[in-house]
């Protein structure tokens, strides 16, 4: 069994990431918008927020796709390098913010000269997060001024559509194939929480696999049930 598991965890996984794989509803059609509009962003920063899962990567690597784009961790932001990097010869078209949440103290100055530089030199930069500017904590006063004035568009919790499509892509991520019937099922049961319905697929699959057990809505209903009473 130890075995078993181990070349199941080792197992590829091939996500779609690409534009035509992002999954449009009204949970996020306004953040897809402001992705595809890059070339007219009248104001140089954008930021998008919503929970984990929610698709931010995705969307970043769909601007990538777009034009020549520099991603940075928002808890690695040391000042001199995003200088050197900015005011070279080769500056990006974009800048990619991730993790906003994970700021640290001593990385405030330099996302705020990162911003200063925007403004002057019309660098587009999106600003990630998981939550709004309002629920952010920020030592630096100026700093935490400019991030609240930032247009900020967010990823809202996932519609019967977008449920039903992100069902179909997680398990096509996988290489698996389900009848319409498991996600009719598991459709009214899940928690709509982007990460969790992962979780979830992540322990559906490893265990058809492990038991070479057929993807049905009888296993899904047992895996679905302790799957809940661990969360």
């Amino acid at each position: 069994l130890k075995m078993a598991e181990q070349l199941v965890f080792d197992l590829p996984q091939r996500t779609a990431l690409g534009r035509a794989a992002f999954l449009i509803s009204d949970s996020n059609r306004e953040a897809v918008a402001l992705i595809d509009g890059f070339a007219d962003w009248k104001m140089p920063v954008q930021w998008i927020y919503g929970p984990a899962g929610s698709g931010k990567s995705h969307l970043a690597a769909v601007l990538s796709h777009q034009c020549t784009a520099l991603s940075v961790d928002a808890s690695h932001l040391p000042k001199d390098e995003i200088s050197q990097l900015l005011e070279g010869s080769h500056k990006p078209d974009a800048v990619i913010v991730d993790r906003l949440d994970g700021l640290p103290p001593e990385c405030e100055e330099a996302l705020f000269h990162l911003l200063n530089f925007s403004r002057h030199e019309n660098l587009k930069i999106l600003l990630l997060s998981e939550k709004p500017a309002a629920q952010l904590t920020v030592g630096l006063a100026d700093l935490a001024s400019r991030l609240k004035a930032v247009a900020a568009i967010a990823l809202t919790s996932p519609d019967d559509a977008l449920m039903r499509g992100l069902m179909a892509k997680l398990f096509s991520d996988r290489q698996l194939k389900v009848d319409a019937r498991v996600i009719d099922y598991l459709l009214p049961r899940v928690v709509r929480d982007y990460a969790d319905m992962a979780a979830l697929i992540d322990n559906i699959d490893r265990q058809a696999l492990t038991e070479k057990r057929a993807i049905t809505v009888p296993m899904v209903a047992e895996i679905l049930e302790s799957h809940i009473s661990e969360t």
